[in-house]
C-alpha cells in the first residue's frame, strides 16, 4: 500500500479529500492530511507528498526538508476544488512511475 501525505494550510477540504481518496482507492493507497506546520512530525514511511494548490510555493522547502527522497507535487487546483478523487489517485500513480 502506498502511503500518501496531503499537506494543507489547515483547511478542512484537504482532510475531506483524504477521506474520500481512502474510501475510493480500492486499497491502493492510504492518505493522511496534515497542516503545513505539522507535516514534518509525520514524515516517516511516506511514499508521496501532495500539497494543496494554495501552498504549492512550499514544494522546494519540502523537497529540501526530505532531502529529495520523497516525491513532492501539488494537487491540480480543479481536482482539489471539485474533490476529483480519481484524478488525484491517477496523479499519485503517475508520480510513482516517474
Amino acid at each position: 500500500m502506498i502511503n500518501v501525505m496531503l499537506v494543507c494550510n489547515a483547511g478542512m477540504s484537504t482532510a475531506m479529500l483524504a477521506q474520500k481518496i481512502n474510501k475510493n482507492c480500492d486499497g491502493y493507497c492510504y492518505v493522511e492530511a496534515f497542516g503545513e506546520g505539522e507535516y514534518m512530525e509525520h514524515i516517516e514511511n511516506i511514499d508521496v507528498i501532495l500539497v494543496g494548490p494554495q501552498i504549492r510555493h512550499l514544494i522546494p522547502s519540502i523537497k529540501n526538508a526530505t532531502q529529495n527522497k520523497i516525491p513532492v507535487s501539488y494537487i491540480n487546483p480543479m481536482d482539489y476544488g471539485m474533490m476529483r478523487v480519481d484524478n488525484v489517485i491517477a496523479q499519485i500513480k503517475k508520480i510513482l512511475e516517474e
